[in-house]
C-alpha cells in the first residue's frame, strides 16, 4: 500500500481519495456540504426570453470563468432545437457505434501485454457506447467531465462505469482559462481529484475551454431562428384567417354597431354568427401574404443550413440541402462528415488512454510512462477499394516493390489468419497443358512437367454421361501431341532457367519461335481435322438414314 501511495504521489501528486470514494459523494466537512448543494440545484433555462444582449452577457461571463449560464443555455439548445439535437446526436452516435479495441504499445514487453489484456477485460464489462456518447457532449460544450468509480479485485484495481456530471457543476479557475474546477461557492472552485475524473477537452474549434465548444458557433443561428420563427407565427396568426369587414347602414344605432362588431370578432374563431338584416360582412384576403411568409422562410432555411454545416460539415448529410444536389456532391459532404468523426474518435481515445488506461497500467503493473500504456482505438472501418487494390498491387509487386502483408490486411480490413485456422484457397483453374507451378521466381525450377493432361476429355466427364465424338478426337489429339509438346516444354524450361529477367525470357521466346519443330504438330492437326470431318459426315448420313427409315415405318 505504501508503494502504491508513493507511485500516486510521484505520478499524479496525490489521488488516494479517488480510489476509495467519489469526490461528489463526500460525506464530511464543509467541502462536502458545498458540493452536495450542486445536486439540489435546478436549471435556470436561460434560453427563455433570450435576447441578443442577454446572449452576449452569457458568453462574456463564460469567458470570465462562470460557465453555469452558458452550459445551461447549451443544454436548452439541444433540447429545444430539433436540428441541433438531431445532428449532434448523429455525430455522437456515429462514433459510439464503432467497434473498439485495446492494444499494447509498439514493441510491448510481457508486462505491457498483460496490462492491455487486463484493460480489455475491464472495458468488456462496461458500456463503452454509453461512455463515448457521454464524452461526445464535449463536442458542443468544448469539454466533458466524467467521474470515475474505482474498485478492486485483490491487488488488481479497475474502474466501474464512468458517470457524466452536469456541465453546470463546473467553472474555470480565475488564474487559468483551461483549468476546470468544481463549483463550491469559493473564489476558485474545488480542484478535481487526480485519478477521479476523465477530463475530456474536445477541440471542435480552437481556443481555450470556454470558447472551443461547437455551441459557441450555433448560438447565433439558434437565436436568429427563434426570432424568425416567432415573427412567422405572428404573421400566420394575423394573415392565417381572412380579414373580416362589417358594414352597417347609415342610420344604425350604437347597439346595432356593437352587435355587428361582436359578430365580426366571433366569426374569427367560431366561423359562425348572426347579424341584423341590412348589415353585411365581407372577407378580404391580405395582399402579398405568400411573399411575406417567404421572407421568414429564407431566414429559417439559412439558419438550418448554417447549423448543419457547423455540426456535420455539410448540408446533404443532414437533409437540409437544395433540391438540385448531385450524387457526387453528396459524396463530398459525406467525406467531410467522416473526417469529423475520425477527429472525434482520436480525441476520445486520447482522453481514455490518459485518464483510464494509464492509471490502471501504473497501479496494477507499475508502468509509469504514459506512452507505454495500452492504446484505445475506435475502428472507423475505413478500407481501400478492393477492386482498385487488386488492379494496382500486382503491378507494384512486379516492379519490385516490397509490400508487407500487414499493410495489405490493414488497408483491406481482412484479418490475418492465425496458426491452425482454416483459410480460403484459390479455386483450381483448368490448365490447357497440365498442372504446373513455379517456385523461387525466374531462377527456380518447374514443379512438374508442363505437359498436356494425358486423360482424354471423355474420361473427365461424369460416369452417367456419354462422351461425344469431338471429345474422343480431342482426347486422342492430346495424347498424340504429348511427345511434340514435351520437346517444346523442355526447350522453354531451359530458357526459363537461364533467363535473368522477364524481358530476357521474352526475347528468348521470340527468338526461338521460328526454330520450334512444327512438322509433327502440323501432321497431328491435319489428321484431327480429317477425323473431325469424317465424324461429321458419318453423323449426317446416320441422321438421314434414320429419317428415311422412320418415313417407311410410318407408311
Amino acid at each position: 500500500m505504501v508503494a502504491i501511495k508513493g507511485l500516486i504521489n510521484r505520478l499524479w501528486g496525490g489521488g488516494h481519495q479517488a480510489l476509495e470514494e467519489q469526490q461528489t459523494d463526500e460525506e464530511d466537512g464543509v467541502g462536502a456540504a458545498r458540493i452536495g448543494q450542486l445536486k439540489r440545484e435546478f436549471a435556470e433555462h436561460p434560453s427563455k426570453g433570450l435576447t441578443p444582449g442577454r446572449l452576449y452577457q452569457i458568453l462574456e461571463e463564460a469567458e470570465q470563468g462562470q460557465l453555469k449560464a452558458q452550459s445551461e443555455l447549451f443544454e436548452d439548445m439541444e433540447e429545444k432545437d430539433a436540428q441541433i439535437g438531431a445532428d449532434l446526436g448523429k455525430r455522437r452516435q456515429l462514433a459510439a457505434e464503432l467497434e473498439w479495441q485495446i492494444v499494447p504499445p509498439d514493441g510491448a514487453d510481457a508486462r505491457e501485454k498483460r496490462a492491455a489484456e487486463q484493460a480489455a477485460e475491464v472495458f468488456s464489462s462496461i458500456e463503452v457506447e454509453d461512455l463515448i456518447l457521454e464524452m461526445g457532449t464535449g463536442i458542443g460544450h468544448g469539454w466533458a467531465n466524467l467521474e470515475l468509480d474505482w474498485d478492486r479485485d485483490g491487488a488488481m484495481r479497475y474502474i466501474e462505469q464512468p458517470r457524466l456530471r452536469p456541465h453546470a457543476w463546473f467553472r474555470l479557475h480565475p488564474d487559468d482559462q483551461n483549468r476546470i474546477t468544481l463549483r463550491d461557492h469559493s473564489a476558485t472552485g474545488a480542484e478535481l481529484w487526480p485519478l477521479g475524473w476523465i477530463q475530456h477537452h474536445h477541440q471542435a474549434r480552437p481556443g481555450y475551454v470556454a470558447r472551443m465548444g461547437l455551441h459557441r458557433m450555433l448560438v447565433w443561428p439558434y437565436l436568429f431562428q427563434n426570432y424568425a420563427l416567432g415573427d412567422l407565427a405572428q404573421l400566420l396568426e394575423i394573415y392565417g384567417l381572412p380579414a373580416r369587414v362589417g358594414k352597417f347602414p347609415r342610420n344604425a344605432t350604437d347597439k346595432e354597431k356593437a352587435t355587428l362588431l361582436r359578430a365580426v370578432v366571433n366569426m374569427g374563431k367560431d366561423a359562425a354568427g348572426i347579424i341584423p338584416e341590412g348589415m353585411s360582412i365581407e372577407f378580404l384576403e391580405a395582399a402579398g401574404k405568400g411573399s411575406s411568409a417567404d421572407i421568414y422562410k429564407v431566414m429559417l432555411d439559412w439558419c438550418e443550413r448554417s447549423k448543419a454545416k457547423a455540426i456535420l460539415g455539410g448540408t446533404l448529410t443532414s437533409g437540409t440541402g437544395e433540391g438540385t444536389n448531385t450524387n457526387a456532391l453528396g459524396n463530398v459532404h459525406e467525406r467531410g462528415q467522416a473526417s469529423l468523426i475520425r477527429s472525434d474518435v482520436r480525441q476520445y481515445a486520447g482522453s481514455i488512454r490518459r485518464d483510464i488506461l494509464w492509471p490502471m497500467a501504473a497501479l496494477n503493473f507499475g508502468i509509469e510512462k504514459p506512452q507505454r500504456a495500452p492504446r484505445f482505438y475506435l475502428d472507423t472501418g475505413e478500407t481501400e477499394d478492393f477492386k482498385q487494390l487488386a488492379d494496382t498491387l500486382p503491378t507494384f509487386v512486379d516492379m519490385g516493390a516490397r509490400i508487407p502483408t500487414w499493410w495489405f490486411h490493414e488497408k483491406t480490413g481482412i484479418p490475418k489468419a492465425g496458426d491452425g485456422e482454416e483459410v480460403l484457397e484459390a479455386r483450381a483453374q483448368p490448365q490447357p497443358f497440365g498442372p504446373a507451378a513455379l517456385k523461387g521466381g525466374l531462377q527456380g525450377s518447374l514443379k512438374g512437367p508442363l505437359l498436356p493432361d494425358r486423360r482424354p476429355l471423355a474420361a473427365l466427364r461424369q460416369d452417367d454421361q456419354e462422351a461425344t465424338p469431338a471429345e474422343h478426337i480431342a482426347g486422342r489429339l492430346a495424347q498424340d501431341a504429348s511427345p511434340v509438346m514435351g520437346e517444346w516444354m523442355a526447350r522453354i524450361e531451359a530458357m526459363l532457367a537461364s533467363a535473368e529477367s522477364l524481358e530476357e525470357f521474352r526475347e528468348m521466346l521470340l527468338a526461338a519461335q521460328e526454330t520450334l519443330p512444327e512438322e509433327g504438330m502440323g501432321e497431328l492437326l491435319s489428321d484431327a481435322m480429317q477425323a473431325a470431318q469424317a465424324a461429321g459426315r458419318f453423323d449426317v448420313e446416320n441422321a438421314e438414314a434414320g429419317t428415311e427409315s422412320g418415313a417407311r415405318n410410318d407408311a
